[in-house]
């Protein structure tokens, strides 16, 4: 038996990458050809994938951890590509160093913080309810606004977001806004379970918008609200611009009976007692909001304004309480704030002007403090005091600053009263100015002119088109 010669026998075929790839030789015509080994090509091929994903998803979770310190994201997120889990925890961490930012006093930083953790979690109904308090307490209501609102429509069905947004929109006379909100976007939601709610709101921003007689008309349509608790405070509000008033003060002290920790029900009922003319009653009902909330300022606020002495024997009562709660919080600065609110409004001098001295004596921002002393002044027709404390405050304040608005429509007023009309009819060209973009609040500035009788800043409210562009240079 014969066999070929070594040399003659066909050689191995030579093989790349693995034996994926090899070279098969056609001994005849003496070519070779590129063959393809499918199976080994796909197990290469499955390995190359595996090591490279390995590789990126380890990667990326060590740039997560290491270089952008985000901890709350796990490998396994990384590795499924769980892209909204981990938007989720890098926003998660974002609020945090927020909320570091507040504490710190640093609020830019607070505020580019808050900016980038709701562009990567936009759904994260508690941390925009967050950054909208973060907004208000700037003075930047617009924005907040328009947060709150924008989260609505991502959310149409969070009840936590419906309630704060139409505390603000109904609080800040955004009221047409506020029922246009509930007559479009959410207007599938009244059949739903925040229908009574989203009820209470359209009364209580039609009463704002259009008077006591419509609301009336429209809690009269809603005969649920009348049996729904939460709505009380809403329906007794009616029920007083109503000229209701017994029946309204019934429902308020219903309703803190029904829920004693409300304290918005204790503040809205005193208020009721006292324009009623029953001071006991409404110094009882302060007394109860200090018994249920003993450590809280503003119902110790709410009892120092029963308070108001009206008799000489009236007065020892009123400093004492006063003089206490001082004692107890003057360490606080929203205390003095709210303090400094309350006398202003009631137009006692001497202590609005303590309460604007010890928050400026202690590097506070007193501007609100200040604001508060001209109006006790005002109240007590001290006008030139009280143009001298406004001039120096429209000297350091921005005239792009939300600050301004009330500023300038106190300015308005004590202008008028010193018989200086073109010092009203700048300052009222400049609120004009300021809200040429905003007619809802223009128009409320310009109603509350026209009940004050000051013809100048209604001339200039009413053609906001002939204010000048240009802010008019302030008076020394």
């Amino acid at each position: 038996m014969q066999t070929k010669p070594l040399s003659s026998r066909q050689a191995a075929p030579k093989t790349y990458l693995f034996g994926c790839f090899f070279l098969q030789r056609d001994p005849e015509r003496q070519t070779s050809s590129l063959r393809v080994n499918a199976r080994r090509l796909a197990v290469a091929a499955g390995i190359t994938f595996l090591i490279a994903y390995g590789l990126a998803a380890s990667a990326g979770y060590l740039w997560l951890h290491q270089v952008r310190k985000i901890d709350q994201v796990s490998f396994s997120q990384v590795a499924l590509f769980r892209w909204k889990k981990i938007r989720q925890g890098i926003a998660a961490q974002q609020f945090a160093k927020a909320k570091e930012g507040l504490t710190a006093n640093d609020y830019q930083r607070a505020y580019v913080a808050f900016n980038s953790a709701l562009r990567n979690d936009p759904d994260n109904v508690s941390g925009r309810l967050l950054f909208a308090d973060f907004l208000q307490a700037a003075g930047a209501g617009d924005m907040a606004a328009k947060l709150l609102t924008d989260g609505l429509a991502r959310a149409p069905g969070s009840r936590e977001l419906i309630e704060r947004t139409f505390d603000l929109l109904t609080a800040t006379n955004r009221d047409r806004a506020a029922l246009a909100l509930l007559h479009g976007r959410l207007a599938p939601q009244f059949a739903g379970p925040n229908g009574s709610l989203l009820r209470t709101f359209e009364v209580l921003a039609t009463l704002n918008a259009d008077g006591p007689g419509k609301a009336h008309a429209l809690l009269d349509q809603y005969s649920d609200l009348r049996k729904n608790q939460p709505a009380w405070p809403v329906v007794a509000r009616v029920q007083w611009e109503s000229q209701e008033r017994l029946p309204a003060i019934d429902t308020l002290s219903a309703f803190i009976k029904a829920e004693p920790n409300n304290f918005a029900g204790y503040a809205q009922l005193v208020d009721y007692q006292a324009a009623a003319g029953s001071i006991h009653d409404a110094r009882q009902t302060a007394e109860l909001a200090c018994t249920n909330f003993p450590k809280e300022i503003a119902p110790r606020i709410l009892r120092i304004g029963t308070l108001a002495p009206t008799r000489a024997d009236e007065v020892r009562p009123w400093e004492q309480a006063t003089t206490t709660f001082l004692r107890e919080f003057g360490n606080r600065p929203e205390a003095i704030n709210m303090l400094g609110n309350l006398a202003g409004r009631k137009g006692w001098v001497p202590l609005a002007r303590l309460m604007y001295e010890i928050g400026a004596s202690r590097q506070q921002n007193s501007r609100s403090l200040a604001l508060y002393y001209s109006d006790a002044l005002m109240l007590n027709r001290k006008f030139k005091e009280a143009w001298q404390v406004l001039a120096e405050l429209d000297l350091q304040t921005q005239d792009d600053s939300q600050f301004s608005l009330g500023l300038w429509q106190r300015q308005v007023v004590v202008a008028t009263a010193l018989g200086a009309h073109e010092d009203a009819r700048e300052t009222a060209r400049r609120l004009a100015t300021a809200l040429e973009r905003d007619p809802e609040k223009l128009e409320v500035c310009r109603q509350r002119f026209i009940q004050l009788g000051i013809p100048e800043a209604v001339a200039e409210l009413t053609s906001p088109s002939l204010a000048v562009k240009t802010t008019a240079p302030k008076k020394s």
